[in-house]
């Protein structure tokens, strides 16, 4: 392989291929070094230059499950958040689920009235003394980055709720928080900081991103499991989000979901390495 690879990243961007980034992507699946170094070796082999992000990974999905069958779902993640739309109705549903299982009561979707105006929670989540109002902003293509806009808009409706609560118009909510699958702009982790709102992400903050958060609670998207867009489709509907969200009885899962008795063994056998 030529010493400098320039690859083509999904929102058109060219960078150098950078065996780092892989390693780290390997590193999160759990391989052990030996393997992750040969299937870098062999990815390397096969690039060229002007190759795309996109490429990259589906060759490293065969990598990882030709070595590792049961670790593939871990590197799927990335893209598994990505199929959880097109809309954000199930990547909402899966915040409130991961937040269970770090302990907190949550309600999705609540119309909440503030001062001025009523407002659709995306997810209202309660631990201890903190209530956090939780909106989910959900990107479904690769590339994309959570805005400045986004942000103030977050701020404003939660400096509304503040002054609703006052007048025992709603509950008083400790902070807002805003999570994304995808990364943040500069420009709203500039603001999000002077504000002290909380922000999750992918990557971000640095020692509890969500798919640190995902990885340490186990609590993995049911989209980490090979399936077609159709059965996707169907057991978001059914709010059947997670892996854990799969019952373990084959015509459980197919009586629920509507899907064939045949697909729901299929995917039963696939989540038991994610569970």
């Amino acid at each position: 392989m030529p010493k400098e690879i320039t690859v083509v990243k999904e929102s058109g961007e060219k960078e150098l291929y950078d065996p780092k980034k892989v390693l780290h992507a390997l590193k999160r699946t759990g391989l052990s070094e030996k393997d992750s170094k040969n299937i870098i070796a062999e990815l390397e082999s096969k690039l060229h230059d002007g190759i795309k992000t996109k490429k990259i990974y589906a060759m490293l999905y065969d990598l990882i499950d030709n070595t590792k069958p049961n670790l593939s779902y871990r590197y799927n993640l990335k893209r598994a958040l990505f199929q959880m739309g097109p809309e954000g109705y199930g990547f909402e549903t899966f915040m409130a689920r991961l937040l269970q299982v770090r302990g907190y009561k949550t309600k999705t979707r609540q119309i909440v009235q503030g001062k001025c105006v009523n407002h659709e929670i995306d997810v209202i989540a309660t631990k201890g003394s903190k209530t956090y109002m939780i909106e989910c902003k959900f990107h479904n293509q690769p590339g994309l980055r959570c805005r400045i806009q986004t942000v103030l808009y977050v701020y404003s409706r939660f400096l509304d709720l503040q002054e609703g609560a006052k007048q025992g118009y709603c509950e008083q909510f400790t902070k807002p928080l805003l999570a994304t699958n995808t990364k943040f702009s500069e420009d709203v982790l500039a603001y999000a900081q002077c504000m002290g709102i909380p922000l999750l992400g992918w990557r971000y903050p640095i020692k509890n991103s969500l798919e640190e958060m995902i990885d340490s609670t186990g609590c993995y998207p049911v989209t980490v499991l090979d399936m077609s867009n159709d059965t996707i489709r169907k057991l978001i509907a059914r709010e059947i989000v997670t892996v854990a969200d799969i019952p373990e009885s084959p015509q459980e899962l197919a009586t629920l979901a509507g899907i064939p008795l045949q697909t729901a063994k299929q995917l039963i056998e696939k989540a038991e390495y994610a569970r």
